[in-house]
């Protein structure tokens, strides 16, 4: 009875035994696994705070203007009434003494004329190179191009019978034209062909009407103006600006023409206008012929390069820091961190560690969010030489959070100059960012102190 009684005994130590090795071992297992969470937890986090690689770049600045052209232009008149035909393309260049049009009493001398197969090769080489650049023209420049092929058929067309109206009896040309100076010629007459760029003044835009500009017509009345020549290829932009380009006299700068999407090089010079305030002037010798039919123009002018460090826009994030004097701060130089101290409620002296996001000569700025500090507004710091500081002045900065550390520190930025995607900072601040540095890509999807790898 009584080695039964054991027995049982130890069986029920043997049941109490079993119950406490699962707990352990669940803990165990409940251990490891928080681990792996935690571990994969860190890499998701990771893989969606995609970072920056801060380098060296430069920004161009430009200014845009709108400005009315003035060029060197000579208007011809008929002299006679008919029907004008002429020989040459718009913008076409010609020499002094070219045979520009012809003025018959007949309408129909020149209709119903085919073309050769010579004929047709010029004029599909000519469809092709437009459309080889279509890609570089605005949808209103497509029409242009239309006008131009338009004109070299005309012109092909009509040098077909161009001996009709020398050898036929029944066709006579009661006017010959002659080209009296070299240049290009234009058949869009706006009535400002006389006009200079000293006649400019800061309403000379608004109050321009160009809405009785004559085109190339067929039929003429003796005295109409039929076509000019642009005598010479530099052109004259006038316009306003409230930045002083007075000092670019004499230098070069790149102009880049909006609508026609052109880049050239132009002189900027000051004049006084009809009004005796003072304007810019633009004097471009490029591309005469794709503003041989144009008044206004707008235009982007490069006027200022920065260089510097070269970060994304949405990198940036203004955020308040704490201005702390730089006397109350120590540096732990074997353990290379930021140190201070602040009171606690009994008096004693709490060490603390902190980032710097800036510093200046006389301050040390740190985020409110640092997580080391855990500083919190009206606290009391105190150095070794028990001066006091309460926490009571803050200054909003522009930064990044800074990702070398493997965790978001902020660090403050200063702006020199930006555009919509990009800004320049300065290269050398103390605390600052530099070269090759890695940034969080996107601010607003960190926390500072968010841990990255």
């Amino acid at each position: 009875m009584k080695k039964d009684t054991d027995s049982k005994e130890n069986s029920k130590k043997k049941v109490k035994k079993h119950p406490y090795i699962f707990r352990v071992f669940f803990a165990i297992f409940g251990i490891i696994l928080i681990y792996i969470i935690f571990n994969f937890s860190r890499i998701f986090n990771r893989d969606y705070i995609k970072y920056y690689e801060v380098t060296s770049g430069e920004i161009v600045n430009v200014d845009r203007h709108t400005g009315v052209i003035y060029k060197d232009e000579k208007v011809e008149s008929a002299k006679t009434s008919g029907y004008v035909n002429f020989f040459v393309a718009n913008a076409e260049r010609v020499n002094k003494g070219a045979f520009i049009y012809t003025v018959t009493d007949d309408e129909s001398v020149f209709d119903n004329v085919s073309l050769d197969n010579d004929d047709k090769r010029i004029i599909k080489q000519n469809i092709k190179r437009y459309v080889n650049s279509i890609s570089n023209l605005y949808f209103y420049n497509i029409y242009t191009a239309k006008n131009g092929i338009d004109n070299q058929i005309n012109e092909l067309s009509i040098i077909k019978q161009l001996e009709k109206v020398d050898f036929d009896k029944e066709i006579t040309a009661k006017e010959k034209g002659y080209a009296k100076y070299a240049g290009l010629v234009s058949f869009v007459i706006d009535g400002y062909e006389d006009k200079k760029y000293n006649s400019y003044d800061a309403d000379t835009y608004k109050n321009l009407k160009l809405d009785s500009i004559h085109k190339k017509k067929r039929e003429i009345t003796s005295g109409d103006k039929i076509y000019k020549i642009v005598t010479d290829p530099t052109f004259y932009i006038a316009f306003d600006s409230s930045y002083d380009y007075d000092n670019y006299k004499n230098k070069n700068v790149y102009v880049k023409f909006v609508y026609e999407n052109i880049k050239a090089r132009a002189k900027v010079s000051s004049f006084i206008g009809a009004d005796g305030k003072k304007h810019f002037l633009l004097s471009v010798s490029e591309y005469p012929e794709s503003f041989i039919d144009k008044r206004t123009t707008d235009f982007e002018i490069e006027n200022k390069k920065v260089s510097g460090l070269k970060i994304p826009i949405k990198s940036i994030i203004s955020k308040n820091c704490y201005i702390i004097p730089k006397n109350m701060l120590e540096k732990d130089f074997e353990t290379d961190e930021n140190v201070f101290f602040k009171l606690g409620l009994n008096g004693e002296k709490i060490r603390v560690t902190c980032n710097v996001s800036k510093e200046d000569d006389d301050y040390y700025y740190i985020s409110i969010d640092d997580s080391l500090s855990g500083l919190k507004y009206g606290d009391v710091l105190v150095n070794r030489y028990n001066d006091v500081y309460s926490l009571s002045e803050v200054r909003k900065l522009d930064g990044v959070y800074n990702l070398n550390k493997g965790y978001a520190i902020f660090k403050n930025v200063d702006i020199i100059d930006k555009t919509n995607e990009y800004a320049i900072v300065k290269s050398r601040s103390v605390n600052g960012i530099m070269l090759y540095d890695h940034i969080a890509l996107d601010a607003s999807s960190v926390e500072e102190g968010d841990f990255i790898s």
